[in-house]
């Protein structure tokens, strides 16, 4: 039975949920509160509520002991329903550290290479994926130093209005009907925004360039090897592309930053941001990238690029906490936001999963995870 308390903060930190509406808000939890883990995520899990924008959050804790799921707040603000294990959320850019994983077995079984030209992958020429001389490779692509646009068609303009009211509405305009002949078609009249490998330049696209790869070279569907590398391996049943009745049904509801119901991800999201889970689907993701004595795992962990905070492995960021290593990867859509943090030295791991995209969501699931971290590490 999930317990009840007022939630201690009513300050508004998103302009149009209103004060008073915020003030009779109940946050809702299953955390039975009985040993040291349980009450670790508890005081985590009220620091980030202290923020009464936020809706609802699931938690999936990993350590070598087991696995556990913590639910809080909701899962829709109309009916009250609560968050659960099962809940399907939007995981977002989560996505891409799949497709990370995907093309980390690409490399380790001499499909790819990280450094060579990724045209090679491709059917027909592409010049002008290239700029003197320098093409795109794998390893750009995935971290982001490719000069791939963030989107194809290219979004710069919407994203440049600033304005979260109308952002989701055109992005989904601008995608309506698209599918991977016309990714390909646009990709041939694709300007690259800087020489490969010169600077960082947030890409969608080139994540989605690397699914079109992986098909050409396995000569199967992204969705198929996804499946069969990954999802039907680790039992994540309720991981896909494309949602069953069955999985909609226990969808949650995504709000935008002012409290409002947002839609859901372009259908040809993807591979860089398509997927949907739940709390407890992703725990097996985690327990799996906790193993880093699978060489596609340590593969994928492994820096491509250093830099002064933190490194960039095939998609995972790579930071330093208490001089073991951190690698997280974060996710946000028009409505959720997402976090994945994993600690592979303590053999503990994180899936976060929230119906919200208030300012500052995808940070705050990570700190929630590095909080109940430090709660286990502290003597």
């Amino acid at each position: 039975m999930k317990r009840h308390r007022f939630a201690l903060a009513t300050v508004a930190l998103c302009a149009s949920v209103s004060t008073a509406s915020l003030a009779t808000d109940q946050l809702q939890s299953d955390n039975p509160l009985r040993t040291g883990m349980n009450k670790a995520v508890d005081r985590a899990a009220t620091a980030y509520f202290a923020n009464a924008c936020h809706a609802g959050v699931s938690v999936a804790v990993v350590t070598p002991e087991g696995e556990r799921v913590y639910d809080y707040g909701v899962a829709n603000r109309k009916t009250g329903a609560p968050t659960k294990a099962d809940s399907v959320y939007e995981i977002a850019s989560v996505t891409k550290s799949f497709t990370a994983t995907l093309a980390a077995f690409a490399v380790h079984e001499g499909k790819m290479t990280l450094d060579g030209d990724f045209r090679r992958y491709l059917d027909g020429p592409y010049p002008n994926l290239a700029i003197d001389g320098h093409p795109i490779t794998l390893g750009t692509l995935l971290t982001h130093r490719s000069g791939m646009p963030r989107d194809i068609p290219k979004s710069d303009a919407i994203f440049a209005e600033k304005d979260p009211r109308t952002l989701p509405g055109k992005l989904l305009a601008l995608n309506q009907g698209r599918g991977e002949k016309d990714f390909l078609r646009d990709l041939h009249h694709t300007t690259l925004q800087s020489k490969p490998g010169d600077e960082e330049r947030y890409s969608n696209a080139g994540f989605m360039l690397i699914g079109v790869g992986l098909e050409r070279v396995y000569h199967a569907p992204y969705a198929t090897l996804l499946d069969q590398r990954i999802l039907s391996p680790l039992g994540m049943a309720s991981t896909t592309l494309r949602l069953s009745p069955a999985l909609a049904a226990k969808r949650v509801t995504g709000y935008d930053m002012f409290g409002k119901p947002a839609p859901a991800h372009p259908d040809n999201a993807g591979a860089a941001w398509g997927l949907w889970s739940t709390a407890a689907d992703l725990a097996r993701f985690v327990r799996w990238q906790l193993d880093e004595s699978n060489p596609a795992i340590a593969l994928s962990h492994r820096p491509l690029v250093h830099g002064s905070d933190e490194d960039v492995a095939m998609a995972w960021h790579v930071a330093k906490v208490n001089d073991a290593p951190m690698i997280s990867h974060g996710g946000g859509s028009f409505g959720t936001s997402s976090q994945v943090v994993l600690f592979p030295h303590a053999k503990r791991g994180y899936a976060l999963l929230a119906n919200d995209t208030c300012k500052g969501t995808e940070g705050a699931l990570k700190r929630l995870a590095m909080d109940v971290e430090q709660a286990n590490d502290s003597p």
